[in-house]
């Protein structure tokens, strides 16, 4: 039997079970449907790798490398069931011989913006450039391990926004994804002949934040499942320093935050110049990440209040703004002891997160028992999954033997 066949089989006998009892609400990490998408061959994962790496030190594939689709469910932070869409990448091993095991590389991506025409998965389809997300995923996949990449939640629902950089969304949907990939490896229905050796959440920017959230709500949300490892390409987990540093995402994280929070604790007005205010609502929902970059200032100072800009870059928010500060600080990842090792790679030309402050990032989660790997690319840009690519790929199968 097929891969779409068998899977479509169990997951409509799943679904008419659930539909006796439609009272009970799914089970989060549960699979919805797996569509086998395509194979790309090593060749072909060569020149998709080419175009992210700029043909400068090129991974060469070792596997093919299949591709899935996967829906899923999810809790929102409503506490209702929403559908996740997961890409999953799969090493070709052949169809003789034993079964073989690689790491599981859960990747959550960088900001691609709010509404469903940014998704994660739209990148792709439209032949857009948010991040070469499908480009990275082969890449690794073609060295042998697992990669999993989730849209963020909501994405996907064309009614409804990402609750961007709202921690307990982004760990919520890697931990599912994660429970969904290891119940269809380990499925009747999977011919696929490899196993997970160790599972590493990784993220870029924002899909860092994503990362840390879900080591944070771990043991509360999903116990079950065991984490190796951390990588982070220039996370953000501190919103604060984003809006310091990288202020083109200020206004949707703001949107977002007063929409969730409410403006009686979050008020854009509090924080906006007049001249980006009236218009916040339409302009965060028209446009993707480069229309953000085009669109709003690189600096905090024309962006923000006068007053605000000077409590926000001299560090003055907790005394000046406590309401706001305590929002923020609410939102930040990675710092709860949560005690996984993590590998953070940081670019010293990075203009999103600043060196000085992810080094104080990484002091303060050394402090609350995580083993750090410290990774300075000297004149490396905020992008740091192409320089650090086999350093990544040799930390995995350290950890992983390590377990």
């Amino acid at each position: 039997m097929s891969y779409r066949a068998s899977v479509r089989f169990i997951v409509i006998t799943t679904l008419l079970v659930w539909a006796t009892a439609v009272e009970l609400p799914a089970a989060a990490g549960s699979l919805v449907t797996v569509d086998h998408e395509r194979r790309y061959t090593r060749a072909e994962v060569d020149r998709y790798a080419d175009r992210l790496f700029n043909q400068q030190s090129t991974p060469s594939a070792r596997y093919d490398v299949d591709v899935f689709r996967m829906e899923l469910y999810s809790t929102d932070l409503e506490g209702e069931d929403t559908v996740v869409t997961t890409q999953l990448f799969v090493p070709r091993l052949g169809s003789v011989g034993a079964t073989r095991r690689g790491p599981l590389y859960v990747f959550a991506a960088g900001t691609t913006g709010l509404t469903d025409a940014c998704r994660t998965s739209r990148e792709y389809e439209a032949g857009v450039n948010w991040g070469l997300y499908r480009h990275h995923m082969l890449a690794h996949a073609g060295q042998g391990s697992i990669g999993v990449l989730p849209d963020y939640m909501h994405f996907g629902d064309p009614d409804r926004l990402q609750p961007y950089f709202i921690a307990e969304a982004g760990g919520r949907i890697l931990l599912d994804s994660i429970r969904a990939v290891l119940a269809y490896l380990d499925s009747p229905a999977s011919e696929v002949r490899i196993r997970p050796a160790g599972t590493f959440l990784a993220g870029f920017s924002q899909g860092g934040h994503a990362a840390f959230a879900a080591a944070d709500i771990r043991d509360d949300y999903a116990p079950e499942v065991e984490l190796s490892g951390i990588i982070g390409y220039g996370p953000t987990t501190s919103i604060e320093d984003v809006f310091r540093e990288f202020s083109v995402v200020a206004p949707a994280i703001i949107y977002t935050y007063a929409e969730h929070y409410g403006r009686d604790r979050f008020d854009p007005a509090e924080m906006l110049a007049d001249r980006w205010l009236d218009s916040l609502e339409r302009d965060v929902t028209r446009q993707c990440i480069l229309g953000y970059q085009s669109y709003y200032p690189w600096g905090p100072h024309t962006l923000f209040r006068p007053e605000f800009t000077s409590a926000l870059v001299n560090r003055r928010l907790e005394s000046e703004y406590p309401e706001i500060y305590a929002v923020l600080a609410e939102q930040q990842t990675g710092l709860t002891g949560h005690g996984v090792p993590a590998f953070i790679l940081q670019g010293t030309n990075d203009v999103v997160i600043d060196e000085g402050d992810q080094t104080r990032f990484v002091t303060a989660l050394r402090e609350r028992g995580s083993n750090v790997r410290y990774r300075l690319f000297q004149n490396s840009p905020h992008d740091t999954r192409q320089i650090g690519f086999f350093e990544v790929v040799n930390w995995m199968r350290e950890q992983a033997q390590r377990n």
